[in-house]
């Protein structure tokens, strides 16, 4: 009875301290899922029959290990998280970053970020609320700043995420041009780049700096982490991706898209 007693507990326990997901999987590699909303969780047991595209509900352990899961045929609950491109041909990208005018000035776009954030929300809603919201309001355009975790790094230190991403401002700090990013959700200030992807990489090697996805996408072993700068239009990987392989550019967000992110990761004011 004791034993019984023992096994329930720990049965609970695990229940309590699993992690419910329901996403649907960018790409399975070396016994690694990414999710597409930048989650990634570890196989055991090979692919146990999941394929990219693969829309799934299940659990993850506190060492984000899928202990379980299945299938979601119905895809008509699922998030839309697809990309906009304007009907034309955008072969020539335009958009030109605002110089945001000092320091203080800076700290004052960071302390206006809507601090009404769901603490379940992804960073992808989050960064494309926080950019626009700002556009809104004193019409400075920014940035995206994307880091991507290659898979060699995920598996050393038992990462959570493949990919994050935040608003980035190019900031005139006493006659120098620098950029800042503006993670409103994971520091208390504008932080350097480097300062921001130190946070997340334990090494505090650099990231790589590309222009390409699939310098990540295909070759993910050499570097701990990539970086790709966009402007504040591209809110997801996919984007990025869909620029290479097209050559068109994103140019403006919709409406819809907006008040999607809003509704995905911020409680109503």
């Amino acid at each position: 009875m004791k034993y019984f007693l023992l096994a329930v507990i720990m049965m609970n326990s695990l229940k309590i301290s699993a992690e419910s997901i329901s996403n649907r999987i960018y790409k399975i590699e070396n016994g690694l899922i990414k999710f597409e909303n930048g989650r990634v969780a570890f196989l055991k047991n090979g692919h146990q029959g999941l394929k990219s595209q693969d829309y799934i509900k299940g659990e993850i352990d506190n060492q984000s290990n899928l202990i379980s899961f299945i299938k979601l045929n119905n895809m008509s609950s699922a998030p839309v998280k697809s990309f906009y491109f304007p009907e034309e041909n955008e072969y020539e990208d335009t958009f030109e970053p605002s110089i945001v005018s000092s320091q203080k000035d800076a700290e004052d776009i960071f302390y206006r970020s809507n601090p009404n954030y769901k603490r379940i929300s992804e960073c992808s809603d989050r960064a494309h609320v926080w950019a626009h919201d700002e556009l809104k309001f004193s019409g400075t355009k920014s940035m995206k700043a994307f880091i991507f975790f290659t898979a060699s790094y995920i598996n050393s230190v038992r990462f959570k995420w493949w990919f994050h991403v935040a608003p980035m401002y190019k900031v005139n700090d006493e006659g120098n041009i620098k950029d800042m990013v503006m993670d409103f959700r994971y520091s208390d200030r504008p932080l350097t780049v480097k300062e921001w992807s130190d946070q997340f990489v334990h090494t505090k090697r650099p990231c790589k700096v590309t222009t390409k996805f699939s310098e990540y996408d295909v070759n993910p072993q050499t570097e701990n982490c990539y970086l790709i700068f966009e402007s504040m239009h591209y809110k997801i990987p996919g984007e990025i991706h869909e620029k290479e392989l097209s050559g068109r550019f994103k140019t403006k967000t919709t409406e819809y898209e907006l008040k999607a992110s809003y509704r995905y990761a911020f409680d109503p004011k």
